[in-house]
């Protein structure tokens, strides 16, 4: 039987309301999840041309991003890296 379910708060909750015996012994597996671009993911021209030319009409269209420092911040997050020195 394989079950799917969530982390909450560091505990693992079925979906669907689920209940298990109390004591019952469990494997936890992380699904994979595919996002584009994967790098095992096939190259696809037409779609990073089509990213491009998005980015490049928001850019002509004044659409501004975020300063350098918030990216960096996200990215530091995002793998769990220690905070930058404060300059």
């Amino acid at each position: 039987m394989s079950l799917l379910g969530t982390v909450v708060n560091g505990v693992i909750v079925p979906d669907k309301g689920v209940t298990l015996s109390e004591g019952t012994r469990v494997r936890i597996e992380p699904e994979a999840i595919f996002e584009y671009p994967h790098p095992l993911a096939p190259y696809d021209r037409e779609k990073e041309l089509a990213l491009l030319r998005e980015s490049i009409a928001e850019m002509k269209a004044g659409v501004r991003g975020i300063p350098l420092k918030e990216a960096m911040a996200q990215i530091r997050a995002e793998l769990n890296l220690p905070p930058a020195d404060p300059e």
